[in-house]
């Protein structure tokens, strides 16, 4: 296996030693109404305290509206930020510093992030990003007007245009809580201004039309950023539990929730939206567990898991640690499964490994792969077939 971080699973969440229990037992097996392992229940949030950790980020921020020509960008020592008229400074993040870029109109919107970024970083590249960024301070009309999202800590984390308008966070939590509010957040990543992550549903929430030893349910992977990451979404996951992944299930034509953070926005018309949205993902779910049981009658035949995984991530354009990742989980955990299940509970698995934008990104090609038809099932498998070690070094970080 590769030295990459790894989520730590506690060794009695594995194959191997999974305990089934009935629902609504509080000993070993489910947690209680559930159709989720106790242990994994325990790792989850409450929306009290997804609540709190919102709240807290509020009380130490504060978004500042000011004029172009009331920011000067200079530093202390060789920390690049932005200085305001009121005398207030701001150490921009790699987020901020890329949209302050964008909407000065700098040549190269990486520039000065990469120049931060270079090894031996000292005063003279933290020089050249002052002037590169004063040179395009002005050129913008003196009087346009930017909203930066500042931090007691100094730090600045968006640079945006009067015009963006964030979703409140706490608004979005309370609203999933009125429709969801037995729900619990699970894969918790997200930060002082975003939420990432999914919600589990009990089955006060939804009946899965399941034996009640079944090993999967339904889940809701929701995002939300008030600092221009990502657009709020909301998109049907399911789990299994033996092992705490998920699979982003692409089922939303026509109920589909991506809201731009820009102008004014209705709330009570969103808020209507979002519930016609989940309203429609709870019942899709259940079909969307029998979809997902069902890959397992797609065999990988006599075609080598390594060349399928490879053939996979040429496909949706995985990045070499991604599909190496994806074979190690495979490897370690998934070799029972000769089939696409198996796959694709390794994609999946992988992406518990990753920062945020990769781990949606595996959940989301794992949901692609369940819609995945026979006939393409099965050009993957020929194409497998005809990889060569040369193909394998252009997909796979390491040689497995």
């Amino acid at each position: 296996m590769s030295d990459y971080a790894r989520l730590k699973i506690d060794s009695d969440i594995t194959e191997g030693s999974f305990v089934r229990g009935l629902v609504g037992s509080t000993g070993t097996g489910f947690a209680e109404n559930t159709h989720v392992h106790k242990d994994w229940w325990a790792k989850t949030e409450s929306y009290d305290t997804v609540m709190e950790k919102t709240q807290t980020a509020i009380d130490n921020r504060e978004d500042v509206m000011v004029k172009a020509g009331e920011i000067v960008c200079d530093s202390e020592g060789d920390k690049f930020r932005f200085t305001l008229a009121d005398g207030r400074s701001y150490v921009p993040t790699d987020h901020c510093l890329e949209q302050f870029s964008i909407k000065a109109k700098v040549p190269s919107a990486s520039v000065l992030r990469e120049l931060r970024k270079l090894n031996g970083y000292d005063e003279g590249d933290c020089s050249t990003m002052i002037k590169i960024g004063n040179n395009a301070l002005r050129r913008i009309d003196p009087d346009k007007v930017f909203r930066l999202r500042t931090y007691t800590d100094g730090t600045a984390r968006a640079f945006v245009t009067d015009k963006y308008a964030p979703i409140d966070n706490r608004w979005y939590l309370e609203t999933l809580r009125e429709f969801l509010p037995e729900g619990r957040f699970s894969h918790w990543r997200g930060d002082e201004d975003t939420i990432y992550g999914n919600i589990l549903l009990p089955d006060s929430i939804m009946d899965y039309g399941q034996d009640d030893d079944t090993d999967y349910g339904g889940m809701v992977s929701v995002g939300n950023c008030e600092i221009g990451k990502r657009r709020i979404t909301q998109t049907p996951s399911l789990f299994r539990a033996i092992c705490m992944n998920g699979c982003i299930w692409g089922q939303t034509k026509g109920k589909d929730i991506s809201k731009v953070h820009r102008g004014k926005i209705d709330l009570d018309s969103l808020k209507v939206k979002i519930a016609e949205n989940i309203e429609y993902q709870l019942s899709i779910l259940p079909d969307g567990i029998r979809k997902f049981l069902d890959t397992r009658t797609q065999s990988l035949n006599d075609a080598n898991v390594k060349g399928v995984i490879a053939a996979v991530a040429t496909d949706y354009k995985l990045t070499k640690r991604q599909a190496t990742e994806s074979l190690e989980q495979y490897l370690a955990h998934e070799t029972h499964e000769q089939n696409m299940f198996g796959v694709i509970n390794a994609i999946t698995r992988a992406g518990q490994v990753f920062d945020n934008e990769s781990w949606v990104r595996l959940d989301e090609v794992g949901g692609m792969l369940m819609d995945t038809s026979a006939s393409r099932w099965t050009n993957i498998l020929a194409r497998a077939k005809t990889y060569t070690d040369k193909d394998f070094e252009k997909v796979y970080a390491l040689t497995a």
